[in-house]
């Protein structure tokens, strides 16, 4: 009778705690996405944005590279595809997507260069996507006259 007690107290334990996980509750206990602030945001191109389907978090530019962080809430299929025309309308070239379904890879050229990729991972809340960009810096490309 007491171990039926305790199993029973266990089990609405443990409900009231997988509860607190469940899709409803687990986005009530995300967070939103703290944006970037706008010194980090201006290192972004002037024609790259992501603000129509993602909040960008970070931003950095260092020896050539820029580093985009950013989450979203839409579905990976669609995101890949967002991401990829957000940079071609930074003046970047798709150059490839690998797609598996938990995890997704961009891949950007510029002119004849590997210029960058994008990875999409599962957030720690559940609907939610990270996203990691790295892109050479475009000025750091050399126009196809000065490569000859």
């Amino acid at each position: 009778m007491v171990v039926r007690a305790l199993i029973g107290t266990a089990a609405a334990a443990l409900t009231v705690l997988l509860a607190g996980c469940s899709s409803g509750a687990a986005e009530g206990a995300c967070a939103t996405p703290t944006a970037a602030p706008p010194a980090e945001t201006a290192l972004l191109p002037a024609k790259l944005s992501f603000s129509a389907f993602a909040t960008v978090t970070h931003v950095q530019k260092t020896q050539g590279h820029l580093t985009v962080r950013a989450v979203t809430g839409k579905p990976i299929d669609e995101v890949t595809v967002l991401i990829q025309d957000a940079v071609t309308a930074a003046d970047y070239r798709p150059a490839g997507m690998d797609n598996e379904g938990f995890e997704a890879e961009v891949f950007f050229t510029a002119g004849s260069y590997a210029a960058g990729q994008a990875l999409v991972r599962r957030a720690a809340c559940e609907g939610q996507w990270d996203i990691d960009l790295v892109l050479i810096d475009p000025g750091a490309v050399p126009s196809p006259t000065q490569a000859r």
